[in-house]
């Protein structure tokens, strides 16, 4: 299908608008309600979050009606664009706007959100072992095969990949906000890890991509047609850089985040522990003088009496 739309260049970038419904609905709910929650909050809410917040909401206006929208059947490029910076740029900054904490603070909205975050969709996306290793997974089924192409065909299926998209990487988000203070130490720290191999694993859609010889995408057979349109094949290499380049720089920060959250669970658990420790150091000095043990902390091992017991019993 041939259709007249001018050459993208520069200034098309903000020129090029296309309405898109359910995001325009989505942009108007969101706006509603951080600016109702903001207006009951009774502490003082910092500006750097609605700042954040404020500029995730352009971005997503412009995502999903603007430039990327127009061109999104155009150029391969585009649409991967379109994919990465709804996936993993808007949730970050409409998150550390921190409108759940917001919403939370509302008596009547927090049950439901509570309700919400603990269900097992929402456990299994954000649990920090499993939402690292989406990225290159989900990044071979939005990118590879028949995904693109169904987004060429049917607006509407494009429509609702958006708000997926969104939801998906808003979960992925939320533990690095600090609504997940429950993860332990030890948790983190193996999502740290996970999260370094997967920054080897991400570059691996964006080079085959790049370097592939032959189409990987029925979205070519469907996208539309312009007199400008380049190569297919050069299309595809310049969307896989794209996808390479740009998913190796986010996961930069996701690391620094997910480090910061190592270091703050590591204090907690540090602190839960001297608590424990200082209760029972506490209650030795409660005993009479006759029951008292010596004031010292000792492993486990070595005062519990089936250890004792199996010790003496190898001697």
């Amino acid at each position: 299908m041939i259709a007249a739309l001018e050459r993208p260049t520069l200034s098309s970038g903000f020129t090029q608008w296309t309405p898109q419904p359910l995001a325009i609905a989505l942009v108007a709910l969101l706006l509603t309600g951080y600016v109702y929650a903001l207006r009951r909050v009774e502490r003082p809410w910092p500006r750097r979050r609605t700042l954040l917040f404020g500029l995730g909401v352009l971005l997503l206006i412009w995502a999903t009606s603007g430039f990327p929208e127009v061109y999104a059947d155009s150029l391969y490029w585009v649409w991967t664009t379109q994919i990465l910076v709804l996936w993993l740029v808007v949730p970050i900054l409409l998150l550390f706007g921190h409108p759940v904490q917001l919403a939370r603070s509302l008596p009547t909205a927090r049950g439901r959100i509570d309700r919400a975050l603990r269900s097992r969709f929402c456990r299994v996306v954000a649990n920090p072992l499993i939402g690292p290793a989406l990225v290159p997974v989900l990044s071979f089924v939005l990118f590879f095969g028949p995904v693109p192409g169904w987004s060429a065909q049917f607006r509407w299926f494009a429509w609702l990949l958006q708000l997926a998209l969104l939801v998906v990487g808003g979960l992925m988000v939320l533990p690095l906000v600090g609504l997940d203070e429950e993860a332990t130490s030890l948790a983190v720290g193996l999502a740290l890890g996970i999260g370094t191999l997967e920054l080897v694993l991400d570059a691996l859609p964006g080079v085959i991509l790049r370097l592939h010889t032959g189409l990987v995408t029925g979205w070519f057979d469907l996208r539309t047609r312009h007199t400008w349109a380049p190569d297919a094949l050069h299309d595809q290499r310049v969307a896989g850089a794209i996808l390479w380049c740009m998913a190796e720089l986010i996961d930069l920060p996701f690391l620094v985040l997910v480090y910061l959250r190592w270091l703050r669970a590591d204090a907690r658990d540090a602190a839960r522990i001297d608590a424990v420790l200082e209760a029972e150091r506490a209650a030795r000095h409660a005993l009479p003088a006759a029951d008292a043990q010596p004031d010292r902390d000792v492993p486990w091992w070595l005062t519990d009496p089936a250890m004792q017991q199996r010790l003496h019993r190898h001697e």
